[in-house]
């Protein structure tokens, strides 16, 4: 068993560096959650967006799409998708629970942080990059408008559940929090203007500006 276990963890390593740009809302949701989990032994290096670092040879050895968070173990293997890397950290520190701890439980995270991703995260995203990237990308209207579409509908999902619940999460934050609050930051810094009128949301967000996790990002 102690044999068995020795190896299990040679194979599988221990999470040593987190490579990051702030303000990029993907990067910034892993780190809030790793601040809501008091993880204190990762190293954190930051990858410039700005000076196009993320398309070093260095850092497509890391990461061959050049995307950015990646998490190194220390068996020198890279997690480059900004949930897998939430998942593999909530194996290693489960304590606070952050996407449940029943089968059901975690199915309603994971729902809650998909409708934060793909329906506001991304939407903020695309706005920000189509209107005034900070990576020069051209204007694209069009793809603004579509996105900004889609917003409003998931956001009434969310509000409807804050109606109930101080977080997403319930008494405390889930991933989902972290998701959607590292989406309302991007939205923020691009200058766009978000849907208005979701009065939890807008309780939320001023509760969840109030958390360590926040403020030290």
């Amino acid at each position: 068993m102690i044999i068995r276990h020795f190896f299990k963890h040679l194979t599988q390593g221990d999470a040593v560096k987190l490579y990051y740009f702030p303000i990029a809302p993907n990067p910034t949701r892993v780190r809030i959650y790793i601040g809501e989990k008091g993880i204190e032994d990762l190293e954190m290096e930051l990858v410039s967006l700005i000076e196009g670092q993320q398309n070093s040879d260095q850092h497509r050895r890391r990461s061959p799409l050049g995307t950015l968070p990646v998490l190194e173990l220390d068996d020198r293997s890279f997690l480059t998708e900004s949930t897998a890397i939430i998942e593999y950290l909530e194996e290693l520190h489960p304590d606070p629970p952050m996407i449940g701890t029943t089968p059901v439980e975690r199915a309603k995270v994971r729902e809650l942080d998909r409708l934060a991703d793909l329906g506001v995260l991304i939407s903020f995203a695309r706005i920000v990059h189509a209107t005034k990237s900070p990576l020069g990308r051209p204007p694209r209207p069009e793809v603004a408008t579509d996105a900004i579409r889609r917003v409003p509908d998931v956001l009434t999902i969310l509000d409807r559940r804050l109606e109930q619940h101080e977080f997403l999460g319930g008494g405390h934050p889930c991933i989902a929090d972290c998701t959607l609050r590292a989406a309302y930051g991007f939205a923020e810094f691009g200058g766009i203007e978000v849907p208005s009128g979701f009065t939890q949301i807008r309780r939320w967000r001023k509760a969840m500006d109030e958390r360590p996790s926040v403020k030290s990002l």
